[in-house]
């Protein structure tokens, strides 16, 4: 891909980031790549020179519950001001097939970002030796059920969370029906 790329690069970050507010680092450049108008280094590049621009932020939110792989609260990314501004002169010269694909991939771009921030799994070690699991199901901003307990290794700790993040809505409904279902009576 040639140097020339760079500014569509850069126009197609900014659509992703107006159109997903709080995005993910990670998901931003999942949604990017996706394109197929851009390989790793022309993302990072691109991105680097928003972050540069001040046409976009990345930062820790305060009170963020999602965490990465190594237990880290994620990096979320925006758009700002200058960014819309910027978005809204140059996007119509963008080619009209990248403009179609960037209209009908924002749809599943908003349902992914909101269904990942919707799962906290987390651990931390406690007084007694053993290693407090937090999970939670949070939709709308609310938490809307959590589970803690005491796991008997750090081991057993980080498996209960990575399970919990891959099947969720598998455990979630487990769960509920064996705690709200009527016992058979014999």
């Amino acid at each position: 891909m040639a140097y020339t790329d760079s500014p569509n690069a850069k126009i197609i970050i900014l659509f992703i980031l107006s159109k997903v507010s709080g995005i993910s680092s990670s998901q931003l450049m999942d949604c990017a790549m996706e394109s197929l108008y851009m390989d790793y280094f022309l993302y990072s590049q691109a991105k680097k020179e928003l972050l540069e621009q001040r046409l976009m932020t990345e930062s820790e939110r305060k009170g963020e519950l999602r965490k990465d792989a190594s237990g880290k609260p994620v990096l979320s990314c925006d758009i700002t001001p200058a960014g819309t501004e910027i978005l809204t002169r140059l996007l119509p010269t963008v080619p009209a097939g990248i403009r179609s694909y960037l209209t009908t991939a924002s749809k599943t771009w908003k349902k992914d970002s909101s269904e990942g921030s919707s799962v906290y799994a987390d651990y931390a070690a406690n007084d007694e030796g053993t290693w407090v699991v937090d999970l939670r199901l949070i939709e709308n901003g609310a938490t809307t059920f959590q589970l803690k307990w005491n796991a008997p290794t750090e081991d057993a700790a980080k498996r209960t969370c990575i399970r919990w993040r891959e099947n969720t809505a598998e455990t979630y409904l487990s769960i509920i029906k064996l705690i709200s279902d009527k016992p058979e009576q014999n």
